[in-house]
């Protein structure tokens, strides 16, 4: 008589490990794609006009967020980016903040549970000149 209890709530317990593990799964990979991004905007966002004119480094906001809108575009991850901003601060410095939407798998089954989540990652990436 207990098997069958015992089945279910190991089926049950691997069913929420799985939706769990699939949550931790896209904040690495959203993590990931906001370190990426940053630190590709900290030196294509560059503002070439002014620092051919007096050699100063900075960061081009208005060419940071097409470029930064760009990069996410290109991403596999593209279709799961529910929101993306890009912030410069300073001169030299520029941080990208990433929400990315989550699909439970199993938890979709459990009448009046959420269908999933939101994860949210943001990296700060600095230009440093030699």
């Amino acid at each position: 008589m207990l098997m069958p209890a015992a089945v279910l709530i190991t089926l049950l317990l691997g069913a929420i490990a799985f939706d769990l593990s699939v949550v931790f799964l896209r904040q690495r990979q959203a993590s990931a794609l906001a370190v990426d991004v940053a630190n590709d905007l900290a030196t294509a966002a560059l503002d070439e006009a002014a620092f051919r004119v007096d050699g100063t480094y900075r960061i081009d906001p208005d060419q940071a967020n097409k470029l930064g809108r760009s990069f996410v575009g290109a991403s596999d991850l593209r279709d799961d980016v529910a929101a993306f901003e890009v912030t410069v601060i300073g001169t030299d410095a520029v941080e990208v903040r990433i929400l990315m939407d989550v699909d439970y798998v199993f938890a979709k089954a459990i009448p009046g549970a959420s269908d999933g989540t939101t994860v949210e990652a943001s990296a700060t990436a600095v230009a440093v000149q030699p």
